[in-house]
């Protein structure tokens, strides 16, 4: 199963899993904004009355979905991250969430995934717009079978959600067993540092982890593949066991995961030394590959390895 997961991307991750749920659920709704993934079609074709695509109507793509939602349907929405998020914020606002319905918005393209195509398709302001909605429940995995398993409780969960989804593909890290009733998982025992972070940014950290043990930094990884709500308690006391805390994020300080964990640690008082990798509060105006683009915000490994070990 790893060796075959290992080869698709989380999109087609999650929609393969989509279409399973689906055959189980005749309530699912799938509803797309003129974009596809390979394995859309199988669905498409299985169940020609579940699937719409609306075109570039997002707004209105999220008034239907509340519309389908409170007649007892199971909705998806799918939609370049830029566009289902910040395009459409106040009727999710009023739409999906002041009604608290079981919407599940699919954004691709996180942080740095539309690397070339410039400014307006990336997606680095998303998590703080986001999470300022009270009832939605916020998903970034950081490969194919966290991405199915998220799948999975999203075709339960009676509240408004969101995910992230990357467009890479990525090395298998979790096993089909995992449970994902929490917020993070903790990779490795070590407890000089810990590394936080989120999405494909994970699959940086275990390579830092590994470079760091070289040095005799005996490193940590969690990934915090729920990032909204958190059990605050149950992070905090994972926390204590290290000496340092890391954060790498391909998200701006302000609303990203450096935001988020700043604002817990001070909330309950917790003191200890912390570093931030992540992007500049500002617009990204630059156009190349994504690992230029962290080289440019100083969020490659390299960089990351040499302020660490100096």
């Amino acid at each position: 199963m790893n060796k075959k997961l290992n080869k698709i991307d989380y999109r087609n991750a999650f929609f393969d899993e989509m279409y399973d749920q689906s055959i189980k659920n005749k309530e699912i709704i799938f509803l797309t904004g003129d974009i596809s993934a390979h394995s859309l079609p199988k669905f498409q074709k299985k169940f020609p009355a579940r699937f719409y695509n609306l075109g570039i109507t997002e707004q209105g793509m999220i008034s239907i979905a509340s519309g389908l939602a409170m007649n007892k349907k199971k909705v998806f929405v799918f939609s370049m991250i830029p566009f289902i998020t910040m395009r459409c914020y106040e009727h999710i606002k009023i739409d999906i969430c002041s009604h608290n319905l079981p919407v599940a918005l699919i954004g691709l393209g996180s942080g740095f995934s539309y690397d070339t195509d410039g400014h307006s398709a990336q997606a680095t302001f998303d998590i703080g717009v986001m999470r300022m909605l009270p009832e939605l429940t916020i998903f970034n995995p950081s490969d194919a079978i966290s991405t199915k398993k998220i799948c999975q409780i999203l075709s339960k969960n009676k509240n408004p959600s969101y995910i992230r989804l990357d467009k890479s593909k990525q090395k298998i890290i979790y096993n089909r067993n995992e449970k994902f009733n929490s917020n993070f998982k903790l990779i490795g025992k070590k407890k000089d540092l810990c590394l936080i972070s989120t999405g494909v940014m994970v699959h940086k950290c275990i390579t830092l982890l590994k470079m760091l043990e070289k040095k005799r930094i005996f490193s940590s990884v969690l990934d915090l593949y729920k990032l909204k709500p958190i059990n605050e308690s149950k992070l905090i006391n994972t926390l204590k066991k290290f000496k340092k805390i890391v954060i790498v994020d391909e998200n701006t300080f302000a609303g990203g995961i450096s935001s988020i964990i700043s604002e817990i640690l001070v909330k309950n008082n917790f003191v200890k030394p912390i570093r931030f990798f992540c992007i500049k509060n500002e617009q990204c105006f630059n156009y190349g590959s994504r690992e230029w683009l962290h080289k440019k915000y100083s969020l490659n490994v390299e960089y990351i390895y040499n302020e660490l070990v100096n």
